[in-house]
């Protein structure tokens, strides 16, 4: 419930910005708003909603996985001091992803997999826009299908639910209804694709990191347990130095 609420109070003002848009039945009708001022500012909604939402329930995710209690409202403050740098993250990554799909599809499959993890990266250890590349990178390595598995289920249930809800809304001839009942669908399904992330970064950080026995030596020793923020990167400067 606390997914949701938190999914509710980011999309809410992209609900207020879509019905402000008013319908659009016709070719006309979307050519109109395609090319007005309108587009932009549902598209700049669509960017700050997702970026932050991702990075809050990432954070938030993460303390439940780590078995500790962050109250949701500091998970979003701490969320909105990331959110420009998480914003840009994500631009260059869906970035790459179209110009992978334009390349035959397949090169944006392994770009979804390589930068599976660019926003718990800023979130979670502290990285830069452009560094939290270079760290999704090595997590990835050796265990791309095994992520790009997980994130394609996800899309799968994801649209589902979405087209379901899309579909019953239309039914009732109301574009107010069926704008509403899409909401409604991005509201419950799109907090799986942070707690995916970060089951997946931390899957990704036991396999690759030995995660999971620090955690361990952090409870034998009575200590808090081990946090994202804590992690060192040891790996050789030559890896760190990796760039996009």
């Amino acid at each position: 419930m606390t997914y949701l609420v938190i999914s509710a109070v980011c999309y809410s003002p992209l609900l207020v910005l879509q019905l402000l848009a008013g319908p659009a039945t016709t070719i006309e009708e979307q050519l109109t708003i395609m090319t007005s001022g309108v587009s932009f500012i549902l598209l700049l909604g669509y960017w700050v909603t997702l970026s932050l939402l991702s990075a809050t329930v990432v954070r938030l995710a993460s303390e439940d996985y780590l078995g500790r209690r962050l109250e949701p409202s500091d998970a979003v403050r701490e969320a909105v001091g990331r959110l420009p740098t998480v914003m840009f993250a994500l631009l260059l990554k869906y970035v790459f992803i179209i110009i992978g799909f334009f390349a035959f599809f397949i090169p944006a499959l392994w770009v979804l997999a390589r930068y599976f993890a660019v926003t718990a990266g800023i979130v979670l250890e502290g990285h830069g826009a452009v560094g939290t590349f270079g760290r999704s990178a090595r997590l990835s390595r050796g265990r791309k299908m095994h992520i790009l598995g997980a994130s394609l289920l996800v899309f799968l249930i994801f649209f589902v639910v979405y087209f379901a809800l899309a579909i019953v809304g239309a039914m009732t001839g109301s574009t107010v209804i069926t704008t509403v009942f899409e909401t409604v669908a991005s509201i419950v399904a799109w907090p799986m694709f942070g707690i995916t992330e970060m089951l997946l970064y931390y899957d990704a950080r036991i396999r690759g990191e030995g995660f999971d026995i620090e955690l361990m030596e952090a409870s034998l020793g009575e200590s808090a347990p081990v946090a994202a923020s804590d992690y060192v990167d040891r790996s050789p400067r030559s890896e760190r130095s990796e760039g996009l």
